[in-house]
């Protein structure tokens, strides 16, 4: 996603990556190729939720330990970094308005009832970044959903078990 892990870039936002994956989606169909599943960690299982809500053609979803409230995200951001609530606040309102969406329209109930299409999600009961109970949020949103439980892999971690990843593998072979 842009600006986030090895890619260029210095900042990004959550709209930012939902446009991006649409985006990503709207090229490979338009070189003839059918995006069999779409697998995002964290932020990105927000944007690819809220992507998948709005028509991103993927046939499987694979959310891993996604945060159900971008404001509850921003507020661990903001800790982490030693920002006020007042600055969190002020960036939440500036990111909503360059971008022309605010924040709750990305959250389980607003996302979850235009998902249709096999939804997985792998959450950690141990992560510490995103809580258990988002995950539960958006296998109780979108209709079907398959939720799986770890335990002692925390929120990075996940990413690389080999039982988690044959997990996935299994679900998107479908």
């Amino acid at each position: 996603l842009p600006a986030h892990g090895r890619s260029a870039g210095w900042a990004s936002n959550l709209p930012q990556f939902a446009r991006a994956l649409e985006y990503v989606a709207a090229r490979l169909a338009a070189e003839g190729h059918v995006l069999r599943a779409a697998i995002a960690h964290s932020m990105g299982g927000n944007a690819l939720a809220y992507a998948a809500a709005r028509g991103l053609p993927a046939d499987r979803l694979v959310l891993l330990a996604p945060p159900a409230s971008p404001r509850e995200y921003t507020r661990y951001f903001a800790h982490v970094f030693g920002l006020r609530e007042r600055t969190r606040a002020a960036m939440q309102r500036r990111i909503e308005s360059r971008e022309g969406i605010l924040m709750p329209q990305f959250e389980p109930p607003a996302v979850g009832p235009r998902i249709a299409r096999p939804t997985l999600i792998v959450h950690d009961r141990d992560d510490r970044v995103n809580r258990f109970a988002d995950s539960e949020a958006y296998r109780d949103a979108i209709p079907g959903a398959r939720l799986v439980a770890t335990q002692g892999l925390g929120h990075r971690r996940i990413l690389k078990e080999a039982e988690v990843i044959e997990r996935v593998l299994g679900f998107v072979a479908g």
